[in-house]
């Protein structure tokens, strides 16, 4: 308890200090668990359940669905292959193929195989009205609590008015940011208007170890006709279409990076400063009987509490953002959510604490080994 109050008494001694360097340990976290959130979502978006026996049919070198128009036909022709489960035709439409953190994703499908596909749970309206109204849509929870809508809303997005029928969550949390409606409805849009046509197809084969070669048997099918395909497996159409936020992804670990070098100087040059000031006073200390591992043990404390401090405040700065503001980031129709998993906080929690530990160190072993009469001399 000495110890302890010691520890205290010493940080506040400078209190502006003090909560400048937890306020730049706190920022740098925030910042830290941020780009981590977005690297979780990305992992989820790519680890779909049935991502292994489920292939995406696109038009044949094309890298935005706002350019790939294929025939609404096809499905026909994929449903009869040897080992082909399901085919779902939709129709994709976007605010922005580019990365964007306000990415508007527009899915239509005829209904009832788009739920039969979809492990969708209408957790707020009525899913008869969606199926009797043409203009109505499913509207991803995700989307709905970032943009305010609720059951019985109008969504406007240039020329396309939807009503909203419902709100619905999923397994797969990459679809609680899309937009879902029928398929004819968004064929016929203003922005879009190409009745007969799809953007992609979504088939699922029964023998995932049969993938590879029914998407061969899918391009060889239509590889003379006026609209080639491309058909890979889901999870490396989601690795295409994420290539641009894999980028940013990978600037945002260099900041991260940055962050932790960031808390370690931060910490150290506080504590290093506030030994610095203290060389007589914890000379008198050995003088009066206290022992070289307690000195070591207050300086540490001290490292400690700058770093776990501002990172409990920095965590819970960036559970508020995320919690508030529902960040996603999306591109070329794929939307990705900031996940935060517990562990991810445990990580940030023991990533400080390291850091902490590693800056307060050299000035607990410096304090504590000095020679007394070396201390007691100092003028600092």
């Amino acid at each position: 308890m000495k110890l302890t109050k010691l520890i205290w008494r010493n940080l506040f001694r400078r209190p502006a200090r003090t909560l400048l360097s937890i306020g730049g340990v706190a920022s740098a976290m925030t910042l830290l668990i941020l780009v981590e959130s977005l690297s979780g979502g990305m992992d989820q978006a790519l680890s779909g359940a049935d991502a292994a026996r489920t292939l995406v049919v696109y038009r044949k070198h094309r890298f935005c669905p706002q350019t790939s128009f294929l025939p609404e036909w096809y499905a026909e022709r994929i449903q009869k292959l040897d080992g082909v489960q399901s085919v779902l035709p939709i129709k994709v439409y976007l605010n922005n193929c580019r990365a964007s953190l306000d990415l508007v994703a527009f899915q239509g499908a005829p209904v009832d195989k788009l739920l039969e596909s979809r492990a969708i749970e209408v957790r707020e309206g009525s899913l008869e009205q969606f199926r009797s109204e043409h203009d109505a849509a499913l509207v991803g929870a995700d989307f709905a609590a970032r943009k305010g809508l609720g059951v019985g809303d109008t969504f406007r997005f240039g020329d396309i008015d939807v009503k909203v029928r419902g709100i619905f969550g999923s397994g797969e949390k990459i679809e609680e940011s899309l937009i879902l409606t029928h398929l004819e409805f968004l064929q016929r849009a203003g922005p879009v208007d190409r009745l007969g046509t799809v953007t992609q197809f979504e088939v699922k084969v029964a023998d995932a170890e049969r993938a590879e070669s029914i998407a061969k048997e899918i391009d060889g099918l239509f590889a003379s006709a006026e609209e080639p395909t491309d058909t890979r497996a889901q999870i490396a159409f989601l690795e295409r279409a994420t290539r641009d936020l894999r980028e940013i992804l990978r600037f945002g670990r260099i900041l991260g990076l940055a962050c932790v070098l960031v808390v370690l100087s931060l910490v150290a040059n506080t504590v290093f400063m506030s030994v610095q000031e203290r060389i007589r006073e914890f000379g008198v200390f050995r003088t009066i009987g206290f022992k070289e591992r307690q000195l070591a043990t207050v300086v540490m404390g001290e490292s400690l509490f700058l770093a776990m401090t501002g990172a409990v405040l920095g965590l819970a700065l960036a559970l508020v953002i995320l919690g508030t503001t529902n960040l996603s980031i999306g591109t070329e129709g794929v939307v990705v959510a900031f996940a935060t998993p517990p562990e991810l906080f445990l990580r940030g929690l023991g990533i400080a604490f390291g850091v902490g530990c590693l800056a307060g160190l050299l000035p607990a072993v410096r304090s504590a080994r000095r020679p007394i009469v070396n201390s007691l001399r100092s003028v600092t």
